[in-house]
């Protein structure tokens, strides 16, 4: 219990700092969009839940849960197909806790950057802008997760990041810890608490530019009810982001909810919300061996994300 006191008084204690000791993260955070369709459909509210390969990413605590060993893939068009969004996850069960690894790649891919025909010249009919290159930037994060039940219902974990960004004027890397806690007071009941960039993670550019991410405070909760008559479940979840800096249009962004219904643990459909955009699920597993799951999430601002992931257990 006292590493879980130490854990919520560290991520609490990030917001008592004055602000300016507070970094600045940098543009296009890419942990921020999450992973895997299932949670998408959930409105990202899964910290507390994280129950699959996924949770390297969303709280490594979750890995306790794992009963065997899954590969999970994902594949999303982000905001309209403006960005791919593609993660690889495996996470393995043993007599010492759960493991995990999980490749995350985010890149904006053919920018055409112009220029005139004749710099010298203005703009007109005889000198029309011209493609001179084209360029892109991605993100690679690798997660090395584990997690380990301390007692029955609490579990802590710990994700250590790696980070490489590149970018058409430079690259960058660096490094990161994420630090999770899952408690579950009763059977039906599940808090979650992430404490992301716990070491304000730090990316240097060969530039010698740097750029830090500040700590954030993710927290949740989830709940099941059984409904044996139609031989099915109900899973409710909530979670709320932190710390996270936001634009005056995304006062609402920190706020998440879903909820799932889960037929003969076979087919799930699945409703949530981002803040103020819609999100809508459906899932289907086969044979205990094999899950593909659909996911879409609605904004007007920036055009529509539509995520597909897919698993494999063995």
């Amino acid at each position: 219990m006292k590493l879980v006191y130490l854990t919520l008084f560290w991520g609490l204690s990030l917001f008592c700092l004055p602000a300016q000791a507070q970094n600045t993260r940098y543009g296009g955070d890419p942990f921020l969009l999450g992973a895997g369709a299932r949670s998408l459909g959930l409105g990202s509210a899964f910290v507390a839940i994280s129950d699959d390969a996924t949770a390297v990413f969303w709280n490594p605590a979750g890995l306790v849960h794992i009963t065997g060993r899954e590969i999970q893939i994902q594949h999303a068009e982000q905001f309209g197909g403006t960005i791919n969004h593609d993660v690889f996850t495996l996470a393995s069960s043993s007599r010492w806790g759960g493991f995990g690894l999980g490749l995350l790649r985010l890149g904006v891919d053919h920018i055409r950057l112009t220029e005139l025909e004749d710099p010298t010249r203005p703009l007109g009919p005889d000198n029309r802008p011209v493609i001179s290159q084209v360029v892109g930037t991605t993100d690679y994060n690798l997660y090395l997760s584990y997690g380990r039940r301390l007692k029955q219902g609490l579990s802590l974990g710990a994700s250590l990041k790696l980070i490489w960004r590149n970018l058409s004027a430079g690259s960058g890397s660096g490094f990161g810890l994420d630090l999770g806690v899952h408690y579950q007071p009763r059977p039906a009941w599940t808090l979650g608490m992430v404490v992301r960039n716990l070491t304000r993670t730090k990316i240097t550019f060969d530039s010698g530019a740097t750029d830090r991410i500040p700590p954030s405070v993710l927290l949740g909760v989830s709940a099941t009810k059984p409904l044996p008559s139609f031989k099915s479940k109900l899973t409710f979840s909530f979670s709320t982001h932190l710390g996270e800096e936001k634009s005056g249009l995304e006062d609402a962004e920190g706020l998440h909810g879903g909820v799932e219904y889960l037929y003969q643990n076979r087919l799930a459909f699945r409703l949530g919300a981002e803040g103020d955009h819609l999100t809508a699920g459906t899932g289907l597993r086969l044979y205990n061996r094999f899950a593909l799951d659909l996911a879409f999430l609605e904004n007007g601002h920036l055009d529509n994300t539509y995520r597909i992931s897919a698993s494999l257990y063995f």
